[in-house]
């Protein structure tokens, strides 16, 4: 038997390295800092960039032998020459920066279109352009990623307006956050969708990922495993979920993690020990019935807009033809919008007392008003009281803090003493029947500790002091907060159509059968 197999062998390795002789001429083997191989590929005139373990290559390297000889590779000889031209590019290959959707260059932002040309556009404070070629980062793309059509200029975002169920005060807050998604050189922040059913949640996420990113799934269904959400950011730019119902503590240091940039390590087979580290930087936006963000981490990183219910339904096939028909206009605008923003992020100035956690995306946020003709300082006052409603969200989410708050709301002055003192006082304020709450001093001081970022954003600075009898005394003392006003002002724009919580219409599919969120649609 090994004498019948030697030939057999020896043929599949002379085939092999005749197809690895035929790709290398018609391709440039690489690899990015994590080491991980890609091939630069000219396809008919086109410069192309693929992952060499990707479906997309393999198919390229079936079809190139097929043209070449007429016949297709035996399963084995494919296996062979995959992993050859792997080592090849990780070993002999130059080390370049490989990108997902967007980039940043000396010459601007790019956002990959992902069309049949491999076009980008580049924006930056001269203006937008579409280009091709070699002028174009190295752009690589997965499957399931969709084109953005080409954009035009010298629209506005009103059609868009039209189309999702954004609350006029927060359209843009909104807009800043999209723009923030196109910077590769920033934290993202994380955008949350509230809302009850009816409220066109998910269609409202739905067009604006498609702005940004589009992908075949623009709306995913809550991970069942942290390691998912992170698998399922490698293949595209803006993560999305919908139909959230609870995000479990390891949920929100993921999406922290993720959105501020870092990574995550876990085995390449649970046969093995050898680990592949995920190192990521994504925006991320989700959506639900309920509030999910409450991990004060994630919601210094967040923004929470409520979404009111629409008012009147049309089928879904309506909705998709009007933005479908508006689609470039509003991608045009939007680069539009950035080039503004950027002409004017130089000169934003913020008081140190007034900086946030994400202080780029305030920078941004300053620009982008100051370019819609808002006086400066107006997005950092809404951006201000979009986060003390987060909090107050945060402290109610455990029983023990809104017991605290209660009994704050009661003695403004604040509180002194051991901790054993509090634990009674609010005692009284202890729901029935609930198991989630402080059983001594070490358990209150355990909690005072998760709650004092948010006490001190509205307005009390929560501390151990000094011990008295071998005991340690608390306090919890008030300062000054300036009280945000809990909207902002709208760019000016006459032309616009202006529609609030009141004037704002929608439609949904009216022969749906199901009250899945993901059916609501307004216009």
């Amino acid at each position: 038997m090994t004498d019948q197999k030697k030939p057999t062998d020896q043929k599949e390795k002379s085939l092999a390295n005749k197809v690895i002789e035929l790709i290398i001429k018609d391709c440039k083997l690489v690899h990015n800092k994590q080491k991980e191989p890609y091939a630069i590929v000219n396809n008919a005139g086109v410069r192309q960039v693929y992952s060499i373990t990707s479906k997309s290559f393999m198919d390229w390297v079936a079809s190139r032998y097929y043209a070449a000889k007429k016949s297709a590779l035996s399963e084995t000889s494919f296996r062979t020459v995959i992993s050859t031209l792997s080592g090849k590019a990780v070993y002999e290959g130059e080390t370049v920066d490989i990108y997902t959707r967007i980039a940043k260059t000396e010459e601007g932002y790019w956002l990959d279109l992902c069309n049949d040309r491999w076009e980008a556009v580049l924006i930056n404070k001269t203006g937008w352009k579409v280009l091709s070629g070699k002028s174009v980062p190295l752009f690589c793309r997965s499957n399931s990623m969709l084109a953005i059509p080409t954009p035009t200029p010298g629209n506005s975002l009103d059609e868009l307006w039209k189309l999702i169920n954004i609350p006029e005060e927060h359209r843009l807050m909104v807009v800043s956050w999209l723009l923030e998604c196109l910077r590769a050189d920033t934290p993202h922040v994380v955008m949350e969708f509230v809302g009850e059913q009816g409220s066109a949640k998910s269609t409202t996420q739905k067009f604006l990922k498609m702005l940004i990113d589009p992908n075949i799934a623009n709306l995913r269904a809550a991970p069942k495993k942290v390691e998912d959400v992170w698998i399922g950011a490698i293949n595209s730019h803006l993560v999305s979920f919908e139909n959230i119902s609870y995000l479990g503590q390891e949920y929100q240091d993921a999406m922290c993690v993720m959105a501020t940039g870092g990574a995550h390590a876990t085995r390449t087979l649970y046969t093995n020990k050898e680990e592949i580290i995920i190192e990521l930087r994504k925006p991320i936006i989700i959506n639900g019935i309920t509030v999910n963000v409450t991990a004060q981490d994630l919601l210094d990183r967040s923004i929470h807009i409520e979404l009111q219910p629409v008012r009147t339904r049309l089928q879904s096939k309506e909705v998709e033809e009007a933005f479908a028909l508006h689609y470039p206009q509003i991608v045009g605008a939007l680069f539009d919008q950035f080039v503004m923003a950027l002409n004017e992020i130089d000169d934003v100035v913020i008081p140190e007392a007034d900086k946030p956690r994400m202080v780029d995306f305030a920078h941004l946020g300053e620009a982008v008003y100051q370019a819609n003709g808002l006086d400066a300082g107006i997005f950092i006052e809404h951006y201000k009281a979009m986060r003390q409603k987060g909090v107050h969200r945060t402290i109610e989410s455990f029983p023990i803090g809104l017991a605290l708050l209660t009994y704050l709301e009661s003695n403004p002055d604040g509180w002194s003493g051991q901790l054993i003192d509090l634990l009674a006082h609010l005692g009284t304020l202890k729901p029935i029947g609930e198991t989630n709450w402080p059983k001594s001093a070490k358990g209150m001081g355990d909690a005072l500790r998760r709650l004092s970022p948010a006490l001190r954003t509205l307005g009390f600075n929560c501390k151990s002091t000094q011990k008295v009898s071998g005991k340690i005394n608390w306090e919890i003392t008030p300062h000054k907060v300036p009280i945000q006003c809990p909207t902002s002002p709208t760019s000016p724009n006459p032309d616009s159509d202006s529609l609030g919580h009141e004037g704002h219409e929608g439609h949904e599919n009216e022969s749906s059968d199901d009250f899945r969120d993901d059916d609501e649609c307004p216009f």
